[in-house]
């Protein structure tokens, strides 16, 4: 697993910004996978919030039409947001310097933690109630 976010995480930022921070082997060996590893968790916990408890489980709030596209794009941005700031506090914790490198992590996160939304979105959607069509 470790692996993967390092990949995932040095190609995303290699896209945006080519130099390396001193701090890149305690980005490697620590922040990659702890804030990978949380930001793929809290966006799997949003994904089923927002299908099995907002749209199945509580019927009040399906009857207020809390499944339709503009409250999924809310709980996207809602998952972006988290995901950068998952890993600003992340590499803060691991005491990386505040530097361009983090700047474009916290970016390259935040487009992971859409992604993630994305892909579980089309996988786990399948059994709710009225959110099935959602986001498309």
């Amino acid at each position: 697993m470790q692996s993967f976010f390092n990949n995932l995480y040095t190609v995303l930022i290699g896209w945006f910004y080519d130099r390396k921070t001193p701090f890149y082997g305690l980005y490697k060996a620590e922040i990659f996978n702890s804030v990978g590893l949380n930001t793929l968790l809290v966006t799997l916990a949003l994904v089923m919030v927002f299908y099995y408890v907002f749209n199945h489980a509580v019927p009040a709030l399906t009857h207020q039409g809390l499944y339709r596209p503009q409250h999924w794009m809310l709980v996207l941005l809602l998952a972006a947001g988290l995901g950068a700031l998952l890993a600003w506090r992340g590499a803060l914790a691991q005491e990386a310097a505040p530097d361009s490198y983090m700047r474009y992590f916290i970016i390259a996160n935040t487009l992971v933690a859409s992604l993630w939304f994305i892909v579980l979105s089309v996988a786990l959607k399948w059994g709710s109630n009225h959110a099935r069509r959602t986001p498309f």
